[in-house]
């Protein structure tokens, strides 16, 4: 029956708007703090000295790493509750629920210069964290589950071009719009804005029909969201197919998070969970974005204006190959895409890594250029492989009852990555240089290594066709 379904105007609409009012707000939080870096860090002096007495350079540098990872942190406390909260809500209300976080983070955010207030930023990056965590928790669910087998990987998709492209966003007002003494918290405070327009145009989507079949046993409902998400009339075959893999379901244990690490049919699929999510932070390059100004200092230590449109060019860069992504993942599968850019990343890191040390840092040589390159060629690499499949592949290796646990824990694994390496960062590049590159290639060898022999393919599977494929099979005695 996969060939009644369409790409309907209305999974066209639900997943731009939480695309981008939902994943768009971490991409929003990974590009805003590389331009106005100078003015919030005299800010922090200000509010600092003026309260505490004179800042230290090591207290600004702790405090610059708190800001920075304090989303990551909130993130990591966000996604334990989005278990709780899609099952209970919806994915639907689940989502609009949440708003309320990133609306009072952007009052906070807001009213800091005023109230001469650097903790209020902290905190503000703190709270747009927890819905960070729950956002990243709940849309991959949703739009795996509003999206017909056939569709779903471009579906899925388009959460990385609309979080590539509110990294843009933010990049944009940071250089030209926003990026002076007098508005820089007001870029800190737009997505209270996305917030808004989400709370406006989300309420007409359905919720998903597999969470109204199973968790809220509304089959009516549920009939006319697939007529929406399907674009067929004919929906009794799409119920079928949820109700038969409930009914499987029941026949195991429903588990929380503990319960993924004691059943041995989840262990490989959780294990590929966790390395594919991990893989998103210790690959570098989310940290590459919040210290981007200091990376590309690196190349260009006395031309700002050269730093500035580099730090836009990986922006434009990663939106690009979010963009072709769409159109290849559903036409060459999720492990080819994670694999080969896994493997091209390693070449790359060894490359940036060479060619940092022999640029000349007194003027724009032949080898500055091939560092810039080799960083963008990296970023899109990434964008079209790893940091697009994992969106998808994670959601897909879960059944219904396992699923908002394993994502759950999944997306903690990364946000306490991240965490791990935006600390690091600063002091590896302080430390060691560009040699921290190299460090970046060995991890990216792991990676591709676990690719190549644990990775499966999903592509125009079932959910229930890809869960069964991890249970063990019963041992047969034998019989002498």
């Amino acid at each position: 029956m996969q060939e009644q379904v369409r790409v309907t105007s209305w999974l066209m609409y639900a997943s731009v708007v939480a695309s981008f009012c939902c994943i768009g707000q971490y991409g929003y939080h990974v590009g805003v703090l590389a331009a106005p870096t100078k003015y919030i860090q005299d800010f922090y002096n200000q509010s600092y000295t003026e309260r505490y007495g004179e800042i230290t350079q090591d207290i600004m540098d702790w405090l610059w790493a708190v800001t920075a990872s304090s989303y990551l942190i909130g993130g990591a406390l966000g996604a334990i509750a989005a278990p709780s909260i899609s099952d209970i809500m919806g994915r639907k209300y689940g989502l609009l629920f949440v708003n309320f976080l990133p609306l009072s983070a952007a009052l906070m955010s807001g009213c800091s210069r005023i109230a001469n207030n650097f903790e209020l930023i902290i905190m503000s990056r703190t709270v747009n964290g927890v819905y960070g965590g729950i956002a990243f928790g709940i849309t991959p669910m949703f739009l795996a589950e509003i999206s017909p087998i056939k569709y779903r990987g471009a579906v899925g998709s388009s959460q990385k071009v609309f979080l590539a492209l509110c990294i843009l966003l933010a990049q944009i007002l940071g250089i030209f719009v926003l990026n002076t003494e007098d508005n820089w918290h007001i870029l800190l405070s737009m997505t209270g804005v996305i917030s808004a327009i989400h709370l406006l145009l989300f309420p007409p989507c359905p919720d998903s029909p597999r969470w109204l079949v199973i968790t809220d046993f509304n089959t009516k409902s549920a009939k006319r969201a697939i007529k929406k998400y399907y674009g067929t009339s004919d929906v009794d075959w799409v119920v079928d197919e949820i109700n038969r893999e409930h009914r499987e379901e029941l026949t195991e244990e429903k588990v929380g998070v503990v319960g993924l690490f004691t059943n041995p049919n989840y262990r490989r699929p959780l294990l590929i969970s966790v390395t594919i999510m991990s893989s998103i932070q210790l690959c570098g390059i989310p940290a590459l974005y919040q210290y981007a100004g200091f990376v590309f200092e690196m190349i260009w230590p006395n031309d700002p204006d050269a730093v500035s449109y580099a730090i836009l060019g990986i922006g434009l860069v990663e939106l690009f190959a979010s963009f072709i992504a769409i159109f290849l993942v559903d036409r060459f599968g999720r492990r080819p895409l994670i694999l080969y850019n896994f493997a091209a990343m390693v070449l790359l890191n060894g490359i940036i890594a060479l060619s940092l040390n022999l640029a000349n840092p007194e003027k724009a040589d032949a080898w500055a250029y091939i560092s810039m390159i080799c960083i963008f060629a990296s970023i899109f690499f990434f964008s079209i492989g790893p940091a697009t499949v994992y969106f998808i592949i994670v959601p897909e290796l879960w059944s219904q009852s396992t699923r908002p646990a394993a994502v759950s824990l999944g997306v903690q694994v990364q946000w306490w990555s991240g965490v791990l390496i935006t600390f690091l960062f600063p002091y590896m590049q302080s430390g060691i240089g560009a040699y921290m590159f190299l460090i970046f290639m060995v991890i990216m060898i792991y990676y591709t290594a676990f690719a190549y022999f644990l990775v499966p393919e999903t592509k125009q599977r079932s959910f229930e066709a890809i869960s069964t494929g991890f249970r063990r099979k019963p041992r047969k005695r034998n019989e002498d």
